[in-house]
């Protein structure tokens, strides 16, 4: 599977915008503020449906226009073409190979891509959440499924919360039993999330341990899968390969915890509250490593998402990397191109680098040259 060529109409900062790729290496480069991250994000809108920016919808329609048009045609694979349409306060209109979706989660699994920014140091020094987002788009890629039980799982944790917003006020039976209903769905919905997880973290954690090793020279990288809803403590009596099991224990910790929720007015039990634990030997990372240690790790992390995307699926992952390179050190650069063999990558950059120049063969495209020659942006 690769990306053959992408249109852009009213996306960002470009008009009217036409871009083909090569299957290998595609590099994008030139000075700052020309759109090369905005080509990134369209191609990876059409694998999850949304930014990696966190940019609502509204944001990337072109200034003073009223909708935006993105069109990817894939070859070598089962899914050909994709196209989002995008009106001002109106849903998003996605069409895989011609065909309308009814729901934005079908749309997961049609590409498949594995993003990497400078923003991705998140992934060590910020909060869970970030965490989360991360294990949440790659397994929603392998398991389109997995969506479903995410959106279900939120609305049904939106509920009990206005629930429990409500019954300090009114701490009736029939509220209880409320709760008691919606803890059973919960646990249900729950127990998926954190079956697919925990399998996530094991699988990706052995090749990102390898990874990190061969860039450091000697450090193994450890991840620990950090349950919102089981303490480190209980999670040893848990068999988190058993999805009944996970339910069960699930639905006997909600029950305990009621009267503490109750007086938090707030849900604090469940995978919405996930983490993940990095660390380097027996160190916590995000306190005590350095700077170089955690772009080790982030870098280790990346790869392994993409080794497992491609080990899961049978299919090639397109690797989109924007603007790493002058991120890394010569060590770091040079393991990062190995991983570009026979993968379709996508790299935005304001120079090429020594090491891009080392790559077999690329297509090299000076952004701001092909802007020019394009009367309409």
């Amino acid at each position: 599977m690769f990306v053959s060529d992408i249109h852009l109409n009213n996306f960002r900062n470009y008009k009217s915008f036409d871009l083909c790729f090569s299957d290998g290496v595609t590099v994008l480069y030139g000075k700052n503020g020309l759109g090369k991250t905005n080509i990134l994000e369209a191609v990876f809108l059409t694998v999850i449906g949304k930014s990696f920016r966190n940019s609502k919808d509204a944001d990337l329609i072109r200034y003073g226009e009223q909708e935006f048009n993105i069109n990817l045609s894939i070859k070598e694979d089962i899914t050909e073409n994709i196209s989002i349409k995008y009106e001002k306060n109106r849903e998003k209109y996605i069409k895989v190979n011609g065909f309308y979706l009814r729901k934005m989660g079908h749309l997961m699994g049609n590409v498949i891509a594995v993003i990497f920014s400078p923003e991705d140091l998140q992934l060590i020094t910020e909060g869970p959440a970030e965490r989360r987002k991360f294990m949440d788009i790659a397994i929603s890629q392998l398991y389109p499924s997995y969506y479903f039980d995410l959106l279900q799982y939120n609305k049904i944790i939106a509920q009990k919360n206005s629930l429990l917003k409500n019954i300090k006020f009114q701490n009736s039976a029939s509220n209880r039993a409320m709760i008691d209903l919606w803890n059973d769905q919960l646990s249900e919905a729950g127990s998926k999330i954190i079956y697919k997880r925990y399998e996530f973290i094991n699988e990706i954690c052995k090749i990102a341990s390898e990874k990190n090793k061969i860039i450091s020279g000697k450090e193994t990288l450890k991840m620990q899968y950090d349950s919102g809803t089981f303490t480190l403590e209980e999670m040893g009596d848990v068999d988190f390969t058993n999805k009944e099991e996970i339910c069960r224990k699930m639905k006997m910790y909600l029950l305990q915890k009621m009267d503490k929720e109750i007086e938090r007015e707030a849900a604090y039990i469940g995978p919405h509250r996930d983490d993940i634990i990095f660390k380097l030997e027996e160190n916590d990372i995000k306190r005590f490593g350095s700077q170089g240690q955690k772009r080790t790790a982030v870098l280790s992390l990346k790869m392994s998402e993409l080794e497992l995307l491609k080990k899961k699926t049978g299919r090639k992952p397109i690797f989109l990397l924007d603007d790493v390179l002058s991120e890394l050190d010569i060590n770091r650069q040079r393991a990062l191109i190995n991983e570009l063999t026979n993968i379709q990558t996508l790299i935005t950059c304001t120079h090429i680098e020594e090491t891009i120049k080392g790559i077999s063969s690329f297509k090299a495209i000076e952004l701001e040259k092909l802007i020019e020659k394009n009367p309409l942006q």
